[in-house]
């Protein structure tokens, strides 16, 4: 059984670094075929003693362009054949042929955005008994980003998700697998998002809590600096904080 306490146990940079391969990122930062752009940002996460590294293959940014399955394991198999550092990796996608191709190559973690709708995304979690991030979603939207109208979005998200939660281990995962994730961003207006994160330890309970705000609108709406920022989440009680990688 693959837990979270296991890892998060030891002393780490609380750091969820992100590495994009779609060539239309929100960030401009994709770097598949990009060999040197690739080694600097993984050599980057070495020095800063990351080790966690989250990687997605696929757009999820607004109005985003959907890819073919074909393009996506592609792009994964470009990171797998060309990375020669050592980390946990987490799978970005709600693909599940996608997250079952990084399953069978050594990725310890599923980061679906989606928020674990897709019944075959559930069984691999429940097959694999790998670590999962759970990302909120509400129950009643359509899309990833259909904004939906919350009268008290803290204690919204955090009863969709506890509703989630049981779900999923009816269903045959097991609770030392999940950590959370409010999904700042995602389905949220910026107000929402921002209230989100600045009452971020009301979320915190049993399951790790991972949050990413990096490079994200709603930021702007928050009165600190990016440093003061992640040291909020930190104190807060925050495993891992997603983080756009800089090389």
């Amino acid at each position: 059984m693959s837990n979270w306490n296991s890892i998060l146990s030891r002393d780490n940079s609380k750091i969820l670094g992100i590495i994009n391969l779609s060539n239309d990122s929100f960030t401009g930062d994709g770097v598949f075929n990009h060999d040197e752009g690739l080694k600097k940002l993984l050599q980057s996460a070495k020095q800063k003693d990351i080790d966690f590294i989250d990687i997605g293959c696929a757009s999820s940014k607004p109005g985003f362009d959907s890819v073919t399955t074909e393009e996506e394991i592609e792009r994964l198999n470009y990171f797998i054949n060309s990375n020669q550092e050592t980390f946990t990796f987490s799978i970005d996608s709600f693909n599940p042929i996608v997250v079952r191709h990084a399953v069978e190559n050594n990725f310890e973690i599923i980061n679906d955005v989606s928020g674990f709708l897709n019944e075959e995304m559930i069984q691999i979690a429940v097959d694999s008994k790998l670590k999962i991030i759970l990302v909120h979603r509400h129950p009643k939207s359509e899309s990833l980003h259909q904004k939906m109208i919350y009268k008290d979005v803290v204690k919204e998200v955090k009863e969709h998700l506890n509703s989630k939660i049981k779900s999923l281990i009816s269903l045959g995962v097991k609770e030392e697998q999940i950590a959370i994730d409010p999904g700042l961003g995602f389905g949220k207006n910026l107000s929402d998002s921002a209230e989100l994160l600045i009452n971020i330890k009301e979320l915190k309970e049993n399951f790790p809590l991972i949050v990413g705000y990096s490079k994200k609108k709603f930021i702007k709406n928050i009165p600190m600096s990016n440093s003061d920022l992640f040291k909020h989440c930190v104190d807060s009680g925050v495993s891992l904080v997603r983080m756009h990688l800089t090389n």
